[in-house]
C-alpha cells in the first residue's frame, strides 16, 4: 500500500525536487518554508494512507517554491494570497486541529502590489513563537485594510505575545542587527529600504492576548518600489 501511494504522487515528488534543483543551481538561497517538517508531516500521511492530502501538500510544498526562486520580486495581493493559503494547508497539516488560520482581506485589495514572501514568515513567526507556545487552540488571523494611501496587513496571533524586552530591542533593530529574530528584521529592513522609514513593520501586542504584526505599505499599483529605494542590497 505504501508503494501504490507513492508511486500515485510520484510525479509531484519528481516537480518539487526539480524545482528545488533548478533553484539551488541558480542561486543558493534559504527557503521561507520548514521544509524538514513538511516532509515528516507527508511521511505521515503516507504511513495513515491519506493519498489525496499527500498529493495536495507535495503540489503546495513545489508551488511555493517555485514562487520563492523566482526572479519577480513583487506579487499582487491576489497572487500572494494563494500562496498563503497552500501556505496554510501545509501547516494545518502540521497541527491539525489544534490551529486555525483565518484571512480577511477585501478584493478591493487584491490588485495591489506587495514585495514577494513578506506574509509566510510572519505566519511561521506567529506558529514558532505563539501559538505553540499555549495549551489552548492556536488562532492566527490575516488582516488587510487601507486608509487610501497606505497599506496594512495584518498578522496576529493568540500566543504569549512580545516581551518588552524585544519590543525595545526591535525597535532598534534598524540601527543594530538584533541578536535573534533576524527573519523579521530582514523584512523590516527590506521594507524600509524599498520605501523609507514611515514604512516597515510595526510590532505590538493584542489587547488581551497575543502578539500582531502590521506591515505597513504604500498602496501601488506598478510592479516596483518607489524611486529612493534603487540600491537595496
Amino acid at each position: 500500500m505504501r508503494l501504490s501511494i507513492f508511486h500515485s504522487t510520484s510525479r509531484a515528488l519528481r516537480e518539487f525536487f526539480l524545482v528545488l534543483v533548478q533553484g539551488y543551481e541558480r542561486a543558493p538561497r534559504v527557503s521561507q518554508l520548514p521544509i524538514y517538517n513538511t516532509l515528516n508531516c507527508i511521511s505521515g500521511l503516507v504511513d495513515m494512507d491519506r493519498k489525496e492530502e499527500c498529493h495536495h501538500a507535495l503540489t503546495a510544498l513545489a508551488d511555493i517554491e517555485r514562487m520563492s526562486l523566482k526572479g519577480k520580486p513583487f506579487s499582487t495581493i491576489e497572487e500572494a494570497l494563494y500562496y498563503v493559503k497552500e501556505y496554510t494547508y501545509i501547516q494545518k497539516l502540521r497541527f491539525g486541529d489544534n490551529l486555525s488560520i483565518l484571512i480577511d482581506i477585501p478584493k478591493s485589495l487584491y490588485h495591489y502590489y506587495i514585495p514577494k514572501l513578506i506574509i509566510q514568515p510572519l505566519i511561521e513567526n506567529a506558529v514558532i513563537h505563539g501559538t505553540s507556545k499555549i495549551s489552548d487552540k492556536g488562532i492566527i488571523a490575516i488582516l488587510g485594510s487601507t486608509d487610501g494611501t497606505n497599506l496594512q496587513i495584518c498578522v496576529k496571533d493568540n500566543g504569549p505575545g512580545f516581551s518588552r524586552e524585544f519590543l525595545e530591542d526591535f525597535s532598534k533593530s534598524f540601527q543594530q542587527k538584533p541578536a535573534t529574530s533576524y527573519g523579521i528584521y530582514n523584512i523590516d529592513k527590506r521594507l524600509k529600504l524599498y520605501y523609507g522609514e514611515d514604512h516597515g513593520l510595526i510590532l505590538q501586542n493584542n489587547e488581551n492576548s497575543g502578539a500582531c504584526i502590521i506591515v505597513r505599505l504604500p498602496l501601488k499599483l506598478v510592479e516596483k518600489p518607489i524611486e529612493k529605494a534603487g540600491n537595496l542590497k
